[in-house]
């Protein structure tokens, strides 16, 4: 048995997977804050994921230098975006482009193995750091924790940068297809190493679900270790058996709910990381050259941008193809990538990453701390006899004006209007546009309430009920498709009061005017779902001066609270200047308004909070 040398480019792979990760989370808001709509949002991630052709520049000029001075940039840079309390968009993309290509040049440059077994390590290490703070990325947050935990990241880069460019032995085979990384990141990012994805699918706590990731990275490293050698896998047939099985397991868990898609997860991630060692690995033959890494760098940007960025774009253009569609071509690209290759013969006894392994388990023990110390949820407290304090707001995935993730804010807006009922909309679990954060987790144990969530569009965000009162006969489904481009939702829960309860309803339905016969179809699909006394409340997408939906409304005995005169009919959107209300609170026959208000001088999300406080009609 041969222990694997004690110089490889595998720690330093592994801690620039960490940073690449959470620069690619927050690449996603900032690209979602492009001016133009999904036109303008495509045209920036295009610019931003093509740059990284500039590895072949940097290493033209710098050869064996390339890596640490790139890596050391990188190191530069992210620190430089922890300083700003909302990063410039400019410059946050900036990074991520530098980011990229370095670490293409990192596993270019990697010996065999070294690139395949890094990413993934790479994967445990970056679950392990979210989890303690609930999926918030650091780059995100202020204080002295976030600030150690970057420094040390980056530190770490840098110095084992320099130190494998000193002590790595010349003439180590590099790998010849870098540029495979990208498809691979395209479905870390938001699936395979996003807790809030098995969480949200599978209905289990984000700590849990870090614990089944961290797992999964750590077979995947045991799977990548052995990839080269051909008597371990019996050729090409393993390597085939691990894309069937990527290719089943992925949308297995897109497309299913329950706790299978836990074990779905774990099998995709090692099966992504079998197909992605073979991809990278040395076949051995003498044709076969390394790919120039700008070519890789563009390959790789594009690579991750074809595997996202249509995924995002799903809600608001009409792309004429399913969502899980995308993330499939990123699935397709690893297993002809990794099928097509046979390996180079085995040279030896195999090479067993115990030192690797035993850092993925060590990882674990950051979202069991995050579980052990999740606060119980509040006692439910009834409101009021007869009378209940309701919030709705659409809170944009917790991004503020300036593309910064904030779910604290969130919170101290919600704590400040300190409501009976919250009913929130865009409320993402793991969104790209939302920096990956799952913000429907994060809320629920900072306010240490339990929630109901229902999944629109992609499945990663959706519509959210929270209550201090107790809630029964929850329900999620989903509206009438219409016209499109994304699937709509809606949650319902009955509130216990005081001499009865009260039905409350909540969905985010399309703003655009030409979608009436669409949205009309949608709220009449709501109207039969209620009971009485009951409210729909949430960005419903119509304005004011539109009839055809006030009147539905109406014809079914509903009020609006906005129709009353006072503060609750100002506008709401956009949050900066506000010019329309899209926002609404209805109520059925005999349900009285009073206190309405829309909330003033609130910077996170592109809406303002609506608040009400109801009078249920007498038993």
């Amino acid at each position: 048995m041969q222990i694997r040398p004690h110089v490889s480019a595998t720690p330093l792979v592994a801690v620039l997977a960490a940073l690449m990760l959470e620069l690619l989370r927050m690449s996603g808001p900032m690209i979602d804050a492009a001016p133009g709509g999904a036109a303008g949002r495509a045209l920036a991630g295009l610019a931003v994921f093509a740059a990284p052709v500039l590895a072949w520049p940097l290493g033209r000029a710098l050869g064996a230098r390339a890596v640490p001075v790139a890596v050391a940039a990188l190191a530069a840079g992210r620190v430089a975006l922890q300083a700003f309390g909302a990063p410039p968009v400019a410059l946050g993309l900036a990074v991520v482009a530098l980011g990229l290509a370095a670490l293409v040049l990192a596993v270019s440059a990697a010996e065999g193995g070294a690139g395949a077994t890094g990413l993934l390590c790479g994967v445990a290490l970056d679950v392990a750091v979210r989890s303690l703070s609930g999926t918030w990325d650091v780059i995100w947050q202020s204080g002295w924790a976030p600030w150690l935990i970057t420094a040390a990241e980056c530190a770490a880069a840098t110095a084992i940068a320099w130190w494998t460019h000193r002590r790595l032995p010349a003439g180590r085979p590099s790998g010849p297809r870098a540029w495979v990384i990208g498809p691979f990141l395209g479905l870390a990012v938001p699936f395979l190493a996003s807790p809030a994805f098995p969480a949200a699918q599978a209905g289990v706590p984000v700590a849990l679900a870090s614990v089944v990731l961290i797992l999964g990275a750590l077979f995947a490293v045991v799977a990548a270790g052995e990839a080269r050698h051909a008597t371990a896998l019996g050729g090409r047939a393993p390597v085939a058996v691990a894309a069937v099985l990527l290719a089943a397991a992925l949308p297995a868990a897109l497309l299913t709910t329950g706790r299978h898609v836990l074990a779905a997860v774990v099998v995709a991630l090692v099966a992504a990381g079998l197909l992605l060692a073979r991809a990278l690995e040395d076949t051995g033959t003498a044709r076969e050259r390394p790919t120039e890494p700008g070519w890789a760098g563009l390959a790789a940007g594009l690579g991750f941008l074809a595997t996202v960025l249509p995924y995002q774009l799903g809600d608001d253009l009409p792309l004429w193809v399913p969502d899980a569609a995308w993330p499939l071509a990123g699935v397709a690209v690893l297993a002809l990538t990794g099928v097509r290759r046979a390996p180079a013969e085995a040279a030896g006894p195999l090479t067993h990453e115990f030192g690797l392994v035993g850092g993925c388990a060590l990882a674990l023990l950051a979202p069991v701390i995050a579980l052990v110390t999740t606060p119980a949820p509040v006692p439910k407290q009834q409101p009021a006899r007869g009378q209940v304090k309701l919030l709705t707001w659409n809170v944009h995935h917790g991004v503020t004006g300036q593309a910064r993730v904030d779910p604290e804010a969130v919170a101290r807006t919600i704590e400040r209007s300190d409501p009976d009922v919250i009913l929130l909309q865009e409320v993402g679990r793991g969104w790209p546009a939302g920096g990956g954060l799952d913000l429907a987790e994060w809320l629920s144990r900072r306010l240490r309430l339990d929630y109901v969530w229902a999944p629109a569009g992609g499945g990663r965000s959706g519509n959210l009920i929270m209550s201090k009162a107790p809630l029964t006969d929850t329900r999620t489904g989903r509206l009438p498709y219409g016209a499109g481009p994304a699937r709509r939702s809606y949650a319902a829960a009955t509130v216990r009061v005081p001499g009865g309860g009260l039905r409350v309803m909540t969905t985010h339905l399309r703003h655009r005017e030409e979608d009436d016969p669409t949205r009309l179809r949608q709220i009449g699909s709501l109207l039969r779902e209620r009971s009485r006394p009951a409210v729909i409340a949430g960005d419903l997408g119509f304005k004011p001066t539109w009839p055809d939906e006030q009147r539905l409304f109406e014809d079914a005995g509903f009020t609006s609270a906005q129709a009353q005169p006072g503060p609750g009919g100002r506008m709401t959107y956009p949050a900066g200047l506000p010019k329309d209300r899209v926002d609404w609170i209805w109520a059925s026959e005999g349900v009285r308004f009073h206190d309405v208000a829309v909330l003033q001088g609130v910077t996170v999300s592109d809406h303002l909070p609506l608040e009400a406080t109801l009078t249920l009609p007498a038993s």
